[in-house]
């Protein structure tokens, strides 16, 4: 239950959700941020909140195109599958760029109620909810739409170099930068103290090179157990 396996969890408008123990440690993880038990809860839920919204707009924006999702899979290297034709470029930046964009509203949404709104009468627990959901979208929208493989941006560079100089030069392009990327995201948990920023370019560091890079890097290929195709 790590890595690229999962396990359907629900099953909504016809489109097959699924996660696995792995991306439920790291969702719960983000916890760990908080100032206190309240405020890392709060942190959680955001994070939460924010996904399910970003997903929802991608599955949005593929209905508007007349077509669907038949799966989403939230694990450290999630993947969308979506029904229909082949996209055009335009529909495919379009689609991949709503989730992110959609968490650039929240957290747009939500600093501006915290500016402009008198927020004196509030509770100070509302308040504390409120700064967690527009930070985390803020964070997630900074994160996905970072070009590294498989986050959006990434998969938005890939597309576009693809265009430019064809599939191969591209996925290898892709690839070099986005571990670059990601070590680099790997730094920032180490002198923020953000444990799940670390583990996060780590693990996506090396999948990107295993996926690929590792058949250029001349590393001779030991005996690997088959995985199957169905998850």
């Amino acid at each position: 239950m790590f890595g690229d396996r999962s396990v359907q969890v629900v099953r909504l408008f016809g489109t097959s959700v699924q996660t696995n123990v792995e991306a439920v440690l790291i969702m719960l993880a983000t916890g760990l941020a908080g100032t206190s038990w309240l405020h890392g809860a709060f942190i959680v839920a955001a994070f939460a909140v924010g996904t399910g919204l970003h997903l929802a707009s991608h599955w949005v924006v593929a209905v508007a195109f007349g077509k669907g999702i038949e799966r989403m899979v939230l694990t450290r290297a999630g993947r969308i599958d979506y029904a229909g034709a082949e996209p055009t470029f335009v529909e495919y930046l379009v689609r991949t760029a709503a989730g992110p964009a959609m968490n650039g509203l929240c957290a747009l949404a939500g600093y501006a109620t915290l500016s402009l709104v008198e927020t004196a009468p509030w509770h100070p627990t509302a308040m504390l909810a409120l700064r967690a959901f527009a930070s985390c979208n803020l964070i997630l929208l900074a994160i996905n739409f970072l070009p590294a493989i498989p986050l959006d941006g990434g998969l938005i560079l890939q597309r576009i170099l693809a265009r430019l100089f064809g599939d191969a030069r591209a996925q290898l392009v892709a690839a070099r930068v986005s571990i670059a990327l990601m070590l680099a995201l790997l730094l920032g948990g180490v002198l923020w103290a953000q444990p799940v920023l670390v583990y996060l370019g780590v693990v996506i560091s090396y999948d990107t090179w295993r996926k690929h890079l590792r058949a250029q890097t001349g590393v001779a290929r030991v005996w690997v157990k088959p995985t199957s195709t169905r998850v």
